[in-house]
């Protein structure tokens, strides 16, 4: 977290001053460093106990053309099992790729035009596969779920297909977790840092593929970690998720409102219902 006094830093021994550092708890104390002097962060290593994490799980990404997942058109998009078996899909989505869209995940409007499915027929696949996965009890998992969930439901409505019964879906959301099992953490939290926390692979960040994968993993790995988590049933799970996402975003309201920006922030997983504004 960020530190709230000025202090010194236990690395290099100069002055951190309020603000401009980060506090980190070790051995039951709170130490301050520079951000640059912060020692690498490895999470406990993994129990013994059982739990859904020794289930089947399927890691669930969408890139797009806009953060906000109710303007964004998806231009790919994987369902990954951990067995290494995948399903992914490369769409055309019939309007320009903006140039900071393509700078994230490196799809350009040539790629797509060239190679890229007709958008109704690629969502319609997409939504008869997480369909069958939620009708299997399978667990869906997606990092920063809400986009995921939100630009495909956005996205079959934009089409004229039929919504996905997210009511009836088990979905895990790895950046939920970790926020709830690390509540002192500081600094970032894409998936990128905290797959380096939890020691887990991610080979090509921002590639749907995976970033699905390293998702499942990613929950797994927590799991692994934390008996609490693991031993939740899986709807309660869900539940849980719905309430500790909006304490944390409430959370996150309250910093912003502290700063002075303006930023909107959603309350609602995993599906969002209300425009941004």
């Amino acid at each position: 977290m960020i530190n709230r006094y000025p202090g010194r830093c236990q690395t290099c021994q100069q002055r951190v001053d309020a603000g401009a550092g980060q506090a980190l708890k070790e051995d039951g104390r709170w130490n301050t460093y520079h951000h640059e002097c912060a020692p690498a962060r490895i999470a406990p290593a993994p129990g013994g106990h059982p739990g859904w994490h020794d289930l089947p799980l399927v890691g669930f990404d969408v890139e797009g053309t806009d953060p906000d997942p109710m303007r964004t058109r998806i231009i790919s998009a994987a369902l990954v099992h951990r067995d290494g078996s995948q399903t992914d899909w490369l769409i055309d989505p019939g309007v320009p790729i903006p140039p900071d869209a393509t700078d994230r995940h490196g799809i350009t409007d040539e790629r797509v035009r060239a190679d890229g499915r007709p958008a109704r027929v690629a969502l319609a696949e997409l939504h008869a596969a997480v369909t069958g996965l939620i009708a299997a009890g399978t667990p869906l998992v997606a990092f920063c779920a809400p986009y995921d969930v939100t630009a495909l439901h956005t996205e079959l409505a934009r089409h004229g297909l039929p919504p996905v019964d997210w009511g009836q879906a088990v979905v895990i959301d790895p950046s939920v977790l970790h926020r709830q099992v690390e509540p002192y953490w500081s600094g970032r939290r894409q998936l990128a840092d905290l797959c380096a926390y939890y020691q887990v692979k991610l080979t090509n960040a921002h590639e749907a593929a995976s970033d699905a994968r390293a998702a499942a993993e990613l929950a797994a790995a927590i799991a692994a970690r934390h008996e609490r988590i693991a031993g939740m049933p899986l709807d309660v799970l869900h539940k849980a998720q719905i309430d500790w996402y909006a304490e944390q975003s409430r959370d996150l309201r309250a910093y912003f409102d502290r700063q002075g920006r303006t930023e909107t922030v959603s309350l609602e997983w995993p599906l969002e219902t209300l425009p941004r504004t």
